[in-house]
């Protein structure tokens, strides 16, 4: 099994909760924590998760209405075992960026409410799929506060 089918059925399924697709990342910048203790628990690799709860039928809609969210992910060195971290409801999340528009480039900023993100995928083609499906759900699930698409390439809107 690989890691985000591992991933969907580990975090995701056990909540009722269905993963719409997962990117690997990697820190851009190093984050600055001073006031934690030195000693980190290792190496890791990190997921951020795009993933959807679907709620039973509105009975004056006759709609299944979902909340989506984005959720980081951790496995650390030697564990088979993955862990949720931070998660954001989709509404929270302003801005995606995908720093080039003219290229293939695997770096991209998150912008939320409250934290803001600098992340470099495995693969440009990873970060592009992620996007696409990203861009997709938002323009589903989000009614009133889209978040803006900045520096992206046009197969990503769907162009």
């Amino acid at each position: 099994m690989n890691a985000k089918s591992a991933i969907s059925k580990e975090i995701f399924a056990p909540h009722d909760e269905r993963m719409l697709g997962a990117v690997q990342v990697k820190r851009r910048t190093k984050k600055k924590i001073p006031f934690l203790a030195t000693g980190g628990q290792g190496e890791y690799l990190t997921y951020i998760c795009l993933s959807v709860i679907c709620f039973s039928i509105c009975s004056v809609t006759n709609k299944k209405p979902a909340q989506a969210s984005i959720t980081k992910v951790k496995q650390f060195e030697g564990s088979t075992s993955f862990v949720r971290r931070t998660q954001w409801m989709l509404e929270q999340l302003r801005q995606v960026n995908g720093i080039d528009p003219n290229r293939d480039s695997p770096e991209f900023d998150l912008l939320f409410e409250n934290a803001f993100d600098q992340w470099v995928a495995n693969t440009a083609s990873e970060k592009c799929t992620f996007f696409q499906v990203l861009h997709h759900t938002c323009q589903r699930y989000l009614t009133d506060k889209k978040p803006e698409f900045i520096n992206c390439q046009s197969k990503i809107m769907g162009g």
